[in-house]
């Protein structure tokens, strides 16, 4: 087997993560703590979330930090939850971190929870899902 074939096959959680990122050629764009945004937001690459979001947002990768917090809709290929989120997701894989705390309705292909996050909501397994950043507005 060759290296390349090695790396495909390797399927745990942290090795999609890396993979991932290092697909992502973009600059990570980064919602500030002190900022408050009610709208729609679209983006192809990395949107790290540390301020507030009221709305939807459509994105390759979404990170949602410990002090950010989304009230609305998220569309992500890949969505890390940190903080507090409360509306529907869609997403392909989805982590939520031990310090989250999530209500809504989600629904994902891969779900990674770790213990210690606080949930209310309703699951759906996808089979296969796939997000078009241009499609959600």
């Amino acid at each position: 087997m060759s290296a390349k074939n090695n790396h495909e096959n390797n399927s745990t959680p942290i090795a999609r993560k890396i993979e991932i990122l290092t697909n992502l050629k973009t600059t990570p764009t980064i919602i500030s703590r002190d900022l408050k945004i009610q709208g729609e937001l679209i983006s192809g690459g990395i949107i790290e979330i540390q301020g507030f979001i009221d709305g939807t947002i459509n994105g390759n990768s979404v990170i949602l930090r410990e002090e950010g917090q989304i009230d609305g809709i998220v569309f992500a290929e890949n969505l890390s939850i940190r903080g507090k989120f409360n509306g529907k997701i869609r997403a392909k894989n989805l982590n939520i971190a031990n310090k989250a705390v999530v209500d809504g309705e989600i629904e994902y292909e891969i779900l990674s929870v770790e213990d210690g996050a606080s949930i209310d909501g309703r699951f759906k397994k996808i089979e296969t899902i796939s997000i078009d950043h241009k499609k959600h507005r």
